[in-house]
């Protein structure tokens, strides 16, 4: 047997120029704005600690909900999720508290915030 050099891929171009493809901008956009949105609003409502602890505890909480409901096959999520936790409308009544703790979160909330309910205005 001959041994023959492989192929080398080098700068290839796309099929499709990305600057021309509406559907591929669009997903690229898409992918970007969660972690933009985060940021943004932390930086709008920051007033002073106790609302930016507030306000960081409730991202935590959305985040380890959303880290939930994908580590479940893509068409039960919603349902496997309200199965074990409960629905979103009976989660949002609870304290702060009360979710990190059935959310199974290690951090520690400081004595101020502990009381303040997920939906409730700062």
């Amino acid at each position: 047997m001959q041994d023959k050099p492989g192929a080398v891929a080098q700068n290839s171009t796309t099929l499709i120029n990305l600057g021309r493809s509406k559907r591929l901008a669009a997903m690229r956009q898409s992918q970007q704005r969660p972690e933009n949105s985060l940021s943004s609003t932390r930086q709008k409502s920051v007033v002073n600690k106790r609302d930016f602890e507030i306000q960081e505890a409730r991202e935590l909480i959305a985040q380890r909900m959303l880290k939930i409901k994908s580590s479940y096959s893509p068409g039960m999520q919603n349902k496997l999720f309200v199965l074990r936790y409960g629905t979103e409308q009976k989660m949002s009544q609870l304290n702060l508290q009360q979710l990190y703790t059935l959310l199974c979160m290690p951090q520690k909330l400081s004595k101020e915030i502990k009381e303040v309910g997920y939906q409730e205005n700062i």
